[in-house]
């Protein structure tokens, strides 16, 4: 199958299993993983898998800074496959183009609403020992961190095919590429913009050459680049 629309169907089982998890059910996440490790992406699903074990609750629930209250934190996530939010506005941090096509912003405003935080010790008492790795006393986040790996794997995809393509040839079409994708412009134009080299340019409009408008010119192209995906030469 075509690997943008095995991407596709991906996000879709994704998606379903987000709305799962708002509603409350737990251990989607193994059922999600179990369909994905056979196929085009069981080394995702294995990262998402190691996320699990390796979970640290301290990065997700503030333990040792509450007195009264324990809250989900979501200001310090790095490198996961949900934007930033910010605890007390509930407003995202610069959400990214990949966040505002797939609307997990929203489903991290949702989280906070729909799950409750329960102390993060061994004991369940405040000063107690933390929980060792992989073993949460919020069980969701269980789910909730092998989702996100998700999200930044099939990200990754996305912006892995939209590199190979531009950085095969010294200049190149970003609607064609937009077309061959089945993404947006603006989407494409967002991904290049995050993925050239310095030296490259990516040119959404110019006003002394219109032949120049969408397209990105790369300064050291690789010919022996073989993108997943390709455009016509």
């Amino acid at each position: 199958m075509y690997f943008p629309d095995d991407l596709r169907l991906a996000e879709e089982s994704l998606k379903k299993a987000e709305n799962e998890f708002l509603s409350g059910t737990d251990g989607i996440a193994e059922t999600l993983l179990g369909t994905l490790s056979t196929g085009t992406f069981s080394s995702d699903a294995q990262k998402a898998r190691e996320k699990m074990q390796n979970l640290d609750e301290s990065r997700y629930v503030k333990w040792s800074r509450w007195v009264k209250k324990y809250e989900f934190s979501a200001s310090f996530w790095k490198d996961e496959g949900y934007p930033s939010i910010d605890t007390t506005t509930h407003q995202a941090s610069n959400p990214d183009w990949y966040s505002k096509r797939t609307g997990t912003t929203t489903f991290v405003k949702d989280l906070m609403v729909h799950r409750n935080i329960s102390i993060p010790t061994i004991d369940g008492q405040q000063q107690g020992a933390p929980t060792p790795l992989g073993k949460p006393s919020n069980r969701w986040l269980l789910d909730f961190v092998a989702l996100s790996s998700l999200r930044l794997s099939f990200k990754k995809h996305w912006e892995n095919l939209v590199r190979d393509i531009v950085m095969k040839r010294a200049r190149t079409n970003l609607v064609l590429v937009a077309e061959r994708l089945g993404l947006t412009i603006h989407e494409v134009l967002d991904i290049a913009r995050k993925v050239r080299d310095l030296d490259d340019r990516v040119i959404e409009y110019d006003v002394s050459d219109s032949s120049k408008n969408l397209t990105y010119i790369c300064r050291k192209p690789d010919s022996t680049l073989t993108p997943l995906v390709d455009i016509p030469s």
